[in-house]
């Protein structure tokens, strides 16, 4: 099977995996091997859908790098988050299921610790609310980087009991409510499709405080500073200004190994799965171009431990992508290099002149010994500037990239 982009969906794809329905528990939008029809498109859109699995007899070991149980668990999140989050909206005064929540994120916790090695990164896809997905794709993703910094969580901090300080719960439980007060932000300013005038953008600015507000009592002071701090910066940029309680006046932001480590994993996955995800706002960009500006747009705003591990951890080019490689063939990623992540395993389907291959793994090429050869396009789009700068020092340098280089004089 692999990844086809809906807007490439052609007459004759078969689904390989069910679509779940987004607002329905246990219910689908359409079962695996069923046609995908084409006049369902715009409506796959509006629900989040902008990529499916469709059957590729070839590449149907594929199927058996999921995990039934991991997607099963984040549904069982996202679900939480969408009735609790909809029921405060409606209702300033409700409360929300705390015990639930931290239910959710122990299975989910459990799960990441029996699959850890799954081949397959899972975010959700089918959803019809960008907030309550993005909570629970960010919860994922924290507490899967989370396993990966246990060494790291016991350094920073010391303080704890090793065994308290690498418990994930708590982690995950500040992912997942780590906007919430948003629930508290007008829902005209927070889903406008344009820019935000500097005192909307101001509004918007609140939800920390506002989350924070919320969380505190009710969750573990660890948690609850992740509401508060995920906007802080490793340089010191960032949001909400803090005062001192007693004097109201200004004090230094947050910096560095200042910001709790909880809180500065937040920041880096929040990053990410925003960026890779469509809002209202914007489209979704290709994981290759948001890790590419994660190094270079946004220097100076992680803690260089935490990325260094996310960049090892998060694949440039997911497994199951059609791309196109340097030599023009069209080929399927199957595998993910945590060691060389933009040189990953791949499997030819098509010739440079468009003629299938009907053996793809007869032609297999992994990236990181055939170092000549490279992803050059992802979805038709040209991905080589957003590779990093070492990326060339063992590959010839495409001539368009040569001639964009700046001039040394």
């Amino acid at each position: 099977m692999i990844r086809v982009h809906v807007d490439r969906l052609v007459p004759g794809m078969v689904l390989a995996r069910p679509i779940p329905n987004p607002s329905i528990p246990g219910r689908y939008l359409l079962q695996k091997d069923q046609e995908v029809p084409l006049s369902l498109v715009p409506r796959l859109k509006q629900w989040g859908i902008y990529e499916v699995w469709i059957r590729y007899p070839q590449l149907e070991f594929l199927e058996y790098l999921f995990d039934q149980d991991l997607e099963e668990q984040q549904r069982e999140l996202y679900h939480r988050v969408r009735c609790n989050f909809e029921r405060t909206m409606q209702n300033t005064g409700a409360v929300l299921d705390w015990q639930g929540f931290e239910e959710a994120v122990t299975g989910l916790m459990e799960t990441l610790h029996r699959h850890r090695f799954a081949s397959i990164l899972q975010k959700l896809d089918a959803y019809d609310n960008y907030l309550m997905v993005h909570s629970t794709n960010v919860c994922y993703l924290g507490m899967l980087l989370g396993v990966e910094l246990e060494s790291y969580l016991i350094q920073q901090r010391r303080l704890k009991d090793p065994r308290e300080a690498k418990d994930l719960r708590q982690l995950g439980l500040g992912l997942l409510l780590h906007d919430v007060g948003k629930v508290r932000i007008d829902p005209q300013v927070l889903n406008k499709p344009g820019r935000l005038t500097p005192e909307e953008m101001e509004h918007v600015r609140q939800h920390p405080v506002l989350g924070y507000e919320m969380v505190r009592g009710n969750v573990p002071p660890s948690s609850a500073t992740v509401v508060l701090n995920h906007h802080q910066r490793w340089d010191g940029r960032g949001y909400p200004p803090r005062v001192d309680p007693a004097t109201g006046e200004p004090l230094a932001p947050l910096r560095e190994t200042q910001i709790p480590v909880f809180a500065r994993i937040a920041t880096v996955v929040d990053v990410f799965d925003a960026a890779t995800t469509h809002r209202c706002y914007s489209a979704a960009k290709p994981p290759v171009r948001v890790l590419h500006e994660m190094r270079t747009v946004c220097r100076g705003m992680f803690d260089p431990v935490i990325l260094e591990a996310f960049f090892k951890l998060i694949p440039p080019f997911p497994v199951g992508k059609v791309v196109r490689l340097s030599n023009g063939m069209e080929a399927a990623v199957v595998d993910f290099n945590p060691e060389d992540p933009y040189r990953p395993k791949v499997q030819a389907l098509r010739t440079a002149e468009g003629h299938v291959l009907h053996d793809p793994s007869l032609h297999e090429f992994d990236l990181a010994i055939y170092r000549d050869l490279y992803i050059q396009e992802v979805d038709g789009q040209d991905i080589t500037p957003y590779l990093p700068e070492d990326f060339w020092l063992y590959t010839p340098r495409p001539q368009h990239l040569v001639e964009a280089a700046p001039s040394a004089s």
